[in-house]
């Protein structure tokens, strides 16, 4: 054998340890790629983590929102009839009337008064509450979701002017008012207390569009987290099959100084 001549053997080992020298370095090349694919998978994750914790924050907001406005419908709705009826027994109803003072009625019409002043000022009282609400706030695509929040207790005082000024004077007494505009404050009371259950029908809504923004997007947090994992094991198989290939292209190399050395001394 002349010097540099090779065997036919020492020319498929030179070929074999090419190939799974380029095998190697393709790998290492999609290894690199698939770094580069999961470190975009993990930020759509932390993207979406974020996404699906703001949903619950806004879902939670809004439940306990639900359960403040139920509270307060529900004492209104109770406590104004009550008043009322007894106000209308202490007009009308002498044998009733017996049983109490001649200032019960006026403490009465007064407690009538008062709900009436505390519901408006509890509906803005929400209201402001409300606008520094993060859902409140949210970019919403659905229109008509959007219109609800921004409606939210926004009412029209249904009492006339005359006799929502003397409710909101804290120095107007009782007497002042007469039976009818204890009668209209007392159908106010209704018609106001209305916008409780109104909000409450639109926080449902509401929270039913967040229950589904929130399902889809821990969906997609799902299936970027099985994407992630596969990435993450196909890397890990891309790791292993080059570090095999550079053994074997190292043993190829191996074999054919072997193959050299004993065709040298076989000459």
């Amino acid at each position: 054998m002349r010097r540099g001549q090779l065997t036919n053997t020492s020319i498929v080992i030179v070929i074999l340890a090419g190939f799974f020298a380029l095998l190697s370095f393709f790998l290492d090349q999609q290894v690199i790629q698939k770094e580069d694919t999961i470190r975009n998978i993990e930020i759509d994750i932390q993207n979406k983590i974020e996404k699906v914790n703001e949903l619950e924050t806004n879902i939670t907001t809004i439940l306990m929102l639900e359960d403040r406005v139920q509270l307060m419908t529900n004492y209104y709705s109770f406590f104004s009839t009550l008043f009322y009826k007894i106000s209308l027994k202490l007009e009308k109803d002498d044998d009733f009337k017996k049983h109490f003072t001649s200032y019960a009625k006026n403490y009465i019409d007064s407690f009538i008064k008062v709900n009436t002043s505390d519901i408006i000022i509890d509906l803005n009282s929400l209201r402001y509450d409300l606008t520094s609400m993060s859902f409140y706030h949210y970019k919403y695509e659905n229109k008509a979701i959007k219109k609800k929040v921004n409606d939210l207790f926004l009412f029209e005082n249904p009492l006339k002017d005359s006799i929502l000024k003397k409710i909101e004077d804290s120095d107007t007494k009782a007497e002042e008012f007469s039976p009818d505009e204890i009668y209209e404050i007392y159908k106010s009371l209704f018609q106001i207390n209305k916008e409780f259950a109104i909000s409450i029908e639109k926080l449902n809504d509401i929270s039913n569009y967040f229950d589904k923004e929130e399902e889809k997007e821990s969906n997609e947090l799902d299936l970027f987290t099985v994407k992630g994992k596969k990435e993450k094991i196909l890397k890990n198989y891309f790791i292993l099959i080059s570090i095999l290939a550079q053994i074997l292209s190292l043993m190829m190399l191996l074999f054919l100084f072997k193959n050299i050395i004993k065709n040298r001394i076989g000459n």
